[in-house]
């Protein structure tokens, strides 16, 4: 699978995200039922979480995200 993002994903200690970005992200696709259900669909698809699996670990990504963003 091609990296889409441009980062070494071997390089786990150096890794960083821009939890804004990634908060407004997620605040954007949680908050349009469409793009939240095939989100979801994508995820399960890929990964085997079923969709409440998911959400529970969507809610606490955007809880983590939501005090990094306040703490900075």
């Amino acid at each position: 699978m091609e990296n889409e993002f441009n980062f070494d994903l071997e390089d786990i200690e150096n890794f960083k995200i821009n939890p804004e970005v990634w908060l407004h992200t997620l605040l954007a696709i949680t908050g349009d039922k469409d793009k939240k259900a095939e989100m979801l669909r994508q995820v399960t698809q890929k990964t085997g979480f079923t969709a409440e699996e998911m959400n529970v670990i969507l809610k606490t990504t955007i809880g983590v995200l939501i005090n990094q963003t306040r703490a900075n």
